[in-house]
């Protein structure tokens, strides 16, 4: 697609950008001036990063513990609006204890958990899972997986090998907590029938109705046409598929980017962080099954859902939580009071 002079179109509109880090990955230390570039200032084409939503890459890679690991994040982060973080699970090293303990320390502070079962080498069928998705459940915190497809140098699937964090894997696990928000980063990672699988896995478990499936856009089409965004925005809205009676689901699909690693923390990553917006956008513009509602989907994509998802429905619980526990305390002080005339 041609998109030459058609970019400055919904510009000046908000971003949360749902998967970002800091931390320590592949020898490079990641930091919150990494990220201050997109957020401080409004990028080239006049868009506004509103908010990040970051997670720490020292406790997914077992560089520090779970409890240290992200209480040392969330003293970086603690003053800044324009950051939401997740809580780094580390199952294979970690104790759900310390998440436990960070919770209680710090409640409201965390709006989701983070999982990397690629670098921790972890199975997705691992029994050590369990606490740290119960205590999500319990919670109403979304969980975000990196998600990745086996693939061959063509970009079709291996068949015979399956990636330790494949959609597929990742559906199973989410059908134990069927209503318990489950994030497939990257869309399954890598490209071509990857994105494909992941659509699909997403489409199957909406029909099925059996798990709560969500994915994000991270490093979706950035060097290609936006032909995998584009895809999976028309089935979650079931366009084209007559047989679809299951509404607009794509509220279902979040903008992210992973910065800053790689090109999103390199030289130009700025200009980098602003086309792949553009494009996107541009794609959804001259798509002629969405360009009538091209707005909505757009600050949906961009804002919306991930702002519903991450920032709205698990803060609710968890404050709810917090109103019963002071209820419980000042119903036992009135109580005190009656008893013993203090």
């Amino acid at each position: 697609m041609n998109v030459t002079n058609t970019f400055n179109i919904n510009f000046k509109g908000n971003i949360i950008d749902s998967h970002v880090h800091v931390g320590t990955f592949n020898g490079n230390v990641y930091t919150k001036d990494n990220l201050d570039i997109f957020v401080k200032s409004n990028l080239p084409n006049k868009d506004n990063v509103e908010k990040m939503i970051v997670s720490d890459l020292d406790v997914l890679c077992g560089l520090n513990n779970e409890f240290d690991g992200n209480k040392t994040v969330l003293n970086i982060f603690k003053n800044d609006k324009k950051y939401a973080l997740l809580a780094s699970c580390n199952p294979q090293k970690g104790n759900i204890s310390d998440i436990e303990k960070l919770f209680k320390k710090y409640p409201n502070k965390f709006v989701g958990l983070k999982f990397h079962s690629s670098i921790q080498n972890l199975n997705l069928t691992s029994e050590k899972y369990k606490p740290y998705l119960d205590f999500a459940s319990q919670n109403n915190l979304p969980c975000l997986f990196h998600s990745q497809v086996a693939l061959l140098k063509d970009g079709k699937i291996n068949p015979n090998k399956k990636h330790i964090a494949d959609p597929e894997s990742i559906y199973n696990l989410a059908k134990k907590y069927s209503k318990l928000p489950f994030v497939m980063a990257h869309l399954g990672a890598g490209w071509n029938e990857a994105h494909d699988k992941a659509i699909d896995v997403l489409i199957e478990a909406i029909k099925n109705n059996d798990a709560n499936l969500y994915a994000d856009i991270s490093w979706v089409d950035i060097d290609n046409p936006t032909i995998h965004i584009i895809k999976a925005i028309k089935r979650l809205k079931g366009i084209g598929d007559k047989d679809w009676r299951y509404g607009d689901q794509s509220y279902r699909l979040m903008f992210g980017t992973d910065a800053p690693l790689e090109r999103f923390g390199e030289k130009g990553a700025l200009k980098t962080y602003s086309d792949f917006v553009d494009k996107i956008k541009t794609s959804i513009r001259n798509d002629k099954d969405l360009s009538k509602d091209a707005e909505k989907i757009i600050d949906d994509l961009f804002y919306n859902n991930a702002k519903k998802l991450y920032l709205s429905q698990a803060q609710v619980v968890q404050k709810k939580k917090g109103n019963i526990l002071s209820k419980k305390n000042i119903l036992i002080f009135a109580m005190l009071i009656a008893v013993c005339g203090i």
